[in-house]
């Protein structure tokens, strides 16, 4: 038998396992799913107990003595396990694994190594995750302590692409911004129903041992059918911006501390970002355009209460006649999409047009001309065409 006097289990194949561990059951640090898995292996759990001793005979392990925890954190929260040294138990093993938790083993860098660590991690640029030794990179818990598979993989798709550019001398792409709010923008809405997640198939308990994994990984249609999934499971924020809408309809500029871009580059989204500024980047200055004679501008907001609480749709309109006919429109759409989100069909439908209710009624139903509603928010369209068609005709 083996006792784990650790906080987590490990299977050894050996035919009984114990984990002696100092928090209770409902609070161990480790997944639900794990916790189960171990009870269905057989691992026996004696939550509340800590080792206080080996017992050993002749050179060999024969068992631990365990003490009852009575708690493990004090009055601010800290570590500090307390024990009744009264309460004991004993339990025979022929091996004893310890499993208290982690630490990066940094034994492999020389004391005479330029590498820089810090607070016994390797330091690292979060965007590239180079070193202050050029050319070398790292990534994981290394660099992050202990963490998640997602930030670890993460961390080496940024590498990876330092790595492809320190060696080819590429420059660093300017975060394809477009093509980014393309992505972000476009979902596949037969996910928007419920589904089944799918569930990993795993060796019967008897095939099971330290040498492999239980694991038999999903197949390349349960794969994708689980990120699409995930990527579409409806969890879509909008844009909430008044100010943005109305700016790009202006056709207005930004400037910052670096660049000066039009508004509608500005508020790109990419990446837990609604806009397209740089750690450190500051707005300086706003430039709106005089209008152009003849142009008319008006800015719709539907809302339950009041003015100054985000739209359910909001929509900006900048429109230029000459001779009765349009000859320029821009059309933005606000808290439709993540973000302001131009008609262009609308916008090219109208050049030439002399404006009425029937040409505004048109050109407002080729705006939301194929729009992709959730699952409770399609009234969301037919407040937009509203909402479009009277902006339209304010500009008469």
């Amino acid at each position: 038998m083996a006792v784990d006097v650790g906080l987590s289990a490990l299977r050894l194949g050996a035919k009984e396992v114990t984990v002696a561990c100092l928090e209770c059951r409902e609070e161990m640090p480790a997944f639900t799913a794990e916790i189960e898995q171990a009870l269905e292996e057989g691992v026996k759990l004696m939550s509340s107990w800590g080792p206080i001793r080996i017992l050993q005979r002749k050179g060999r392990i024969t068992g631990a003595k365990l003490v009852r925890c009575t708690s493990v954190f004090d009055e601010n929260a800290c570590f500090a396990p307390t024990f009744d040294n009264a309460v004991t138990e004993t339990v025979e093993a022929d091996a004893i694994i310890m499993a208290v938790g982690q630490r990066t083993d940094l034994s492999f860098v020389s004391p005479r190594s330029s590498l820089a660590i810090a607070g016994g991690l390797i330091d690292v640029d979060s965007a590239t995750q180079e070193t202050n030794v050029p050319g070398l990179f790292a990534g994981g818990d290394v660099t992050t302590g202990p963490s998640s598979i997602v930030e670890a993989i993460a961390a080496g798709r940024r590498a990876a692409g330092a790595i492809h550019r320190y060696l080819t001398g590429e420059s660093a792409k300017e975060d394809q911004a477009g093509e980014v709010a393309t992505r972000l923008l476009e979902f596949n809405s037969q996910y928007l129903v419920r589904t089944n997640r799918a569930y990993m198939p795993t060796l019967p308990l008897d095939e099971r041992s330290i040498d492999s994994e239980d694991a038999l990984g999903l197949d390349s249609r349960a794969m994708e059918g689980e990120a699409n999934r995930c990527f579409n499971c409806g969890c879509v924020a909008v844009s909430p911006s008044d100010l943005a809408p109305a700016l790009i309809a202006l056709r207005a500029r930004i400037k910052t501390t670096s660049r000066t871009v039009s508004a509608e580059e500005f508020f790109t989204v990419g990446p837990k970002r609604s806009t397209i500024l740089r750690p450190g980047e500051l707005v300086t200055e706003i430039q709106i355009p005089a209008p152009r004679r003849g142009s008319k501008q008006a800015y719709l907001k539907f809302r339950i209460r009041k003015a100054i609480d985000f739209p359910i749709v909001g929509v900006a309109a900048a429109i230029n006649a000459e001779g009765g006919k349009v000859s320029e429109a821009r059309l933005v759409l606000g808290a439709a999409a993540p973000v302001p989100l131009r008609a262009r069909e609308a916008e090219d439908y109208l050049i030439g047009k002399k404006l009425s209710e029937q040409v505004a009624e048109e050109a407002a139903s080729l705006a939301v001309k194929g729009a992709n509603p959730l699952g409770k928010n399609g009234y969301k369209v037919q407040i937009a065409k509203v909402l479009l068609k009277r902006a339209i005709l304010a500009a008469r």
